[in-house]
C-alpha cells in the first residue's frame, strides 16, 4: 500500500504547471564526510510565489532570471518559520540556505546544518504550503547511515518522532 501512495504521490507532483493538487518533496540526508545534514524541499515554484507574496507582500519571479536581492532572505526566512529538525530532543540543527534550482514546474531549496555525533531520536515539523494550502501534502523522506523511512505529512499531521535506535 505504502509503494501504491508513494507513486500516485509522485505522479501527481510531476503534473503540468497548472496543477490541481498541491504537493512537495523534502529529503533530509546525513553526509558523514561533510559531517552534516543536508536538506532539500521541491516545491511548485508558482505555488512558493504567492505563499512569499501573500506573508511577506514581496513579489518573488523564481523562474525568472531578473532575480530580487531580498529572494534568498526570503526563502530563508520562510523555511524557518515552518520547518524544524530537532536530535536527539534537544539539538535544533541550524540550516543554512545553499542554492537553489528551478526546472519547468518546481523548485528545489537546499540547505546545510552541522552535525557530529550519533543520531538516536529526530524531531521533524514541516508545515511548508501548508499555510497556503488546506490540502498540501509533503513526502518527507530521512536518510540516516542504512536507515531510511518516507512519511507523508498534511495539515492535520505536521510532525514526525523518529526513533533510529
Amino acid at each position: 500500500m505504502l509503494i501504491i501512495n508513494f507513486l500516485l504521490f509522485i505522479s501527481l507532483f510531476f503534473a503540468p504547471p497548472a496543477h490541481p493538487v498541491h504537493v512537495a518533496l523534502t529529503s533530509i540526508e546525513y553526509r558523514n564526510e561533510n559531517r552534516e545534514f543536508n536538506v532539500a524541499f521541491k516545491i511548485f515554484w508558482d505555488d512558493l510565489e504567492k505563499v512569499i507574496a501573500e506573508k511577506y507582500n514581496v513579489g518573488l519571479k523564481l523562474a525568472k532570471s531578473d532575480k530580487n536581492p531580498e529572494e534568498e532572505k526570503l526563502l530563508d526566512k520562510y523555511i524557518g518559520e515552518n520547518f524544524r529538525f530537532v536530535v536527539n530532543e534537544d539539538r535544533e540543527i541550524q540550516l543554512v540556505y545553499d542554492h537553489k534550482k528551478i526546472n519547468e514546474t518546481a523548485i528545489w531549496l537546499y540547505f546545510k546544518g552541522s552535525w557530529s555525533g550519533p543520531v538516536q531520536k529526530v524531531y521533524i515539523y514541516n508545515t511548508v504550503m501548508m499555510d497556503m494550502f488546506g490540502d498540501q501534502t509533503d513526502l518527507v523522506i530521512f536518510k540516516y547511515g542504512t536507515f531510511e523511512r518516507g512519511i507523508l505529512l498534511n495539515t492535520k499531521h505536521y510532525e514526525i518522532n523518529l526513533k533510529l535506535k
